[in-house]
């Protein structure tokens, strides 16, 4: 651990410093649209959030180079519906690079770690078997930090391997309309059609959730005698976490808890697609088909390629500018950074722009 830290902040329009000793911050300052940000500590800044709006959790933990891809469009698609976040994550060096990384559009930059406490404990211990504590403790952190700031309605996001390949302001339009389905609807959580259709509706799953008013969940918790409730789906799964107990909470105690998708849009969660095509993937909404191109076409397999999207899923629909392959290279690709000696090599002239390679590769 070094005794002195100076981390060098990017602001879109400005430069930020920050001075830590210890790995502890002692001291930020910096400039904005030409204007100096009055230095400050903090450790006792009082950071503004709004509670009136719904509030995003970005969690992170993986240190890899689609992290970084993926906080960055999170992070302008929160500026485009100018909503206050903040980022759970507890690993120093990762917290460091993502100050160092990421283009940030104020200096509002709120952390947080995933809270431990003896009664989040308790809970835990009656939700997931060992390989999930870690998790679970910090699903569990936003719903108690949303509590304790009297903040009702809030998204829990899993930022460094989800993107929707859409822009940001189509993404923001597209979580303001969730909002406004489940308040019209009283939902509780509404989240990503991540695994429901393709666990033919057997597992409902955090990952893009939306959680509104949903109060009373911490009577839950607190209710919650042991961890009995996993016999329900021995079945299915051998380490349970706060995903199968919500699963519980909907087909069990009937709480509206429900799943969403966007037709014609693709999405991706990341991880090594080829080695972990079930884990992370590729996949597309479309024509009442969930469709996952790398097991379809390389793995040549049609039943886990293409599945139903299941009949209690949510249909948002919306008004897309560019295709996937548009997207892929505007904000994913590298090649577009080729230096031109590699485009004439690879003949891939037609992608211009190059430069540098993307700033997020090692």
């Amino acid at each position: 651990m070094k005794f002195f830290v100076l981390l060098r902040i990017n602001i879109k329009n400005g430069k930020l410093k920050q001075i830590r000793v210890f790995e502890i911050p002692i001291l930020e300052y910096g400039i904005k649209n030409q204007k100096k940000i009055r230095p400050r500590c903090p450790l006792f800044y009082q950071f503004k959030f709004d509670n009136k709006k719904p509030v995003f959790y970005l969690k992170i933990n993986r240190d890899t180079d689609y992290t970084y891809l993926c906080l960055q469009h999170w992070i302008d698609t929160l500026d485009y519906l100018d909503r206050d976040f903040y980022i759970l994550c507890d690993r120093q060096k990762l917290e460091k690079n993502v100050l160092r990384k990421i283009t940030f559009y104020n200096t509002n930059i709120k952390f947080i770690k995933s809270c431990k406490n003896s009664a989040l404990k308790k809970i835990v211990d009656k939700i997931a078997t060992k390989w999930w504590f870690n998790a679970t403790f910090a699903h569990l952190t936003t719903f108690f930090h949303a509590r304790q700031n009297k903040i009702n309605k809030f998204w829990n996001i899993d930022a460094d391997d989800t993107m929707f390949a859409l822009e940001p302001q189509e993404i923001g339009n597209l979580l303001k309309n969730v909002e406004k389905y489940a308040a019209k609807e009283d939902i509780k959580t509404l989240s990503l059609d991540m695994w429901h259709s393709r666990t033919r509706k057997k597992h409902w799953s955090f990952g893009i959730t939306y959680n509104n008013n949903f109060l009373e969940i911490f009577d839950i918790f607190n209710s919650l005698k042991n961890s009995s409730w996993q016999k329900f789906y021995e079945k299915y799964d051998i380490a349970f976490n706060l995903d199968w107990f919500f699963t519980y909470l909907k087909d069990k105690m009937k709480y509206k808890i429900e799943s969403f998708y966007v037709e014609n849009c693709y999405f991706i969660h990341w991880g090594n697609f080829i080695i972990n095509p079930i884990g992370s993937s590729i996949c597309h909404w479309h024509a009442g088909i969930l469709a996952f191109p790398v097991l379809s076409e390389i793995y040549k397999d049609n039943d886990l390629g293409k599945i139903p999207v299941a009949n209690d899923c949510i249909k948002f629909e919306i008004n897309k500018t560019c295709d996937f392959g548009d997207f892929v290279y505007k904000y994913l690709s590298n090649i577009k950074h080729f230096p031109k000696e590699l485009q004439n090599l690879h003949r891939v002239k037609k992608y211009g722009n190059h430069g540098k390679l993307n700033r997020y590769c090692r």
